[in-house]
């Protein structure tokens, strides 16, 4: 009974939590998971319209534009957009790995497609694309726990110097 309530006078009173911040982290972890999503909005449409029979004409640059090409190159700004917000308003810390594992599919298939029309390299250069993530992946984590525990130190030297100047003040 009483660690009940040594447990509940600990916890922090709903109207002292922040929830605005709150509600703005969950915003930009939104923005950020639909910006691994959004690349891939082209093969969404697909299924419900023919996107490459749609074509528009008199384009510069190119002869013939058609919704399917015009979708997946607007998604790559839409894409860097939700990433960017994400980023400043703090959204959550492991929502990357699901613009990181985005990146992986696009790369994939864009290599495929741009360098690859036949089957002979395939298998090659998807076990290179995966080793390439993977590392990648291990040199973020890496770069990640260096960092975090610089910051670490950082605050504790600061906490030690602030106490020692606050005792020094305290015995003039």
């Amino acid at each position: 009974m009483e660690t009940e309530y040594r447990q509940t006078q600990l916890s922090t009173p709903p109207s002292r939590t922040n929830r605005g911040k709150i509600l703005l982290q969950r915003t930009a972890t939104i923005l950020v998971l639909l910006s691994s999503l959004v690349p891939f909005f082209n093969n969404f449409i697909r299924h419900f319209f023919d996107t490459e029979a749609i074509v528009f004409a008199n384009v510069s640059g190119v002869r013939k534009l058609d919704l399917d090409s015009c979708i997946f190159f607007l998604s790559m700004p839409v894409a860097f957009f939700c990433v960017a917000f994400g980023a400043y308003f703090k959204a959550h810390k492991y929502s990357f790995i699901a613009v990181f594992i985005s990146c992986y599919f696009q790369f994939a298939f864009l290599i495929r497609f741009i360098f690859l029309d036949k089957n002979d390299i395939f298998i090659i250069s998807e076990i290179a694309i995966f080793v390439l993530f993977a590392v990648i992946g291990f040199l973020m984590f890496k770069a990640e726990k260096h960092f975090s525990n610089i910051i670490a130190v950082d605050s504790f030297k600061e906490k030690t110097l602030d106490r020692y100047s606050s005792i020094l003040l305290k015995k003039k």
